[in-house]
Parts: structure tokens; C-alpha cells; sequence
């Protein structure tokens, strides 16, 4: 029986490792094949949805991997989480909900501080909205002196017309 055991993770190794070079070697058909057939038979194995995660990401499979990587939001294994709130990060970001994206982001520095990617992208996204909400808000103050102009313009037409008929 230990045998057997044994032998399962031994294969389930060696698949892992399979699917994670198909995916280093931008094989992402082939990684996603992979991670689907442990799935099968593992449908808990963390790393696994991961690695579908990730292929489903590269192939432009947005909700599969979305479903994916937040199945691994409360797992025990923080460097896995991490990077699926990395991951989810970049998806959202790319989805343009960048309020969601920082969120994600700051929950895989929470739980690896060390993620210096996750850091810079939190940063950089940061500086993206901060710059937008300037904008917007430029723009907004654009808007209101056009219509104070405006109204300005409007009334003193009407005074001058009012003047003219008396």
C-alpha cells in the first residue's frame, strides 16, 4: 500500500513538473492539459489550479482563470496565494478595474513582502489613479468654468438686450 502511494505522488510529481515546463516553454495548451487531467483526479491539488490559473491567463481565458486563482485565496500555502492575488492583480488591472487590482495586489504583499513585482505594480498602478483622479478632477474644473463662462456669456446677453429695448 505505501507503495502505491508512493508511486500516485511520484506521477503527480512528474505531471506537475510536466505541465510547469509546458508552461515555461510557452506550451500553454499543453500545460493546461496537464493541470486539467490532475484536476480530475485531484480536485483539490492547490498547485495544480494554480498552473490552470495561469495557462487559462496566457491563453486569454480570463473567467477560467479568474475561477482558478480564487479558489487559492484562502489556502495554507502563502506563496501560492500570493501569487494568485499577484495574478489576479495583473487580470483585473488588464480588465481595467484598477480599485480591485490594488486590492489584489496588496494582499500578495501581505503575504509576501518580499514580492517585488506585486510591490512595483502596486506602486506603479498607485501612480495610475492618482493621475486619473487629477485628471478627473481638472477636467471637472474645466467643466464648470465653461459653464460659469457660460452662464456669464448668456447673462450679459440678456442685459444687453434688455438695455437695447428700453
Amino acid at each position: 500500500m505505501k507503495i502505491l502511494i508512493l508511486l500516485f505522488l511520484i506521477v503527480n510529481v512528474f505531471a506537475q513538473d510536466k505541465g510547469s515546463d509546458a508552461y515555461k516553454n510557452k506550451r500553454y495548451d499543453a500545460a493546461r492539459l496537464f493541470y486539467e487531467n490532475i484536476l480530475k483526479s485531484r480536485d483539490d491539488d492547490e498547485s495544480a489550479k494554480y498552473g490552470l490559473g495561469v495557462s487559462a491567463y496566457k491563453q486569454n481565458d480570463i473567467d477560467t482563470a479568474v475561477r482558478s486563482l480564487k479558489e487559492l485565496k484562502n489556502i495554507q500555502n502563502k506563496n501560492l496565494a500570493s501569487k494568485s492575488y499577484y495574478n489576479l492583480g495583473n487580470i483585473m488591472r488588464e480588465a481595467g478595474d484598477m480599485e480591485e487590482s490594488l486590492e489584489y495586489y496588496k494582499k500578495a504583499i501581505t503575504l509576501d513582502p518580499t514580492d517585488k513585482d506585486a510591490k512595483i505594480n502596486f506602486e506603479l498602478l498607485k501612480q495610475v489613479i492618482e493621475q486619473q483622479d487629477q485628471q478627473q478632477d481638472q477636467q471637472q474644473d474645466q467643466q464648470q468654468d465653461q459653464q460659469q463662462d457660460q452662464q456669464q456669456d448668456q447673462q450679459q446677453d440678456q442685459q444687453q438686450d434688455q438695455q437695447q429695448d428700453q
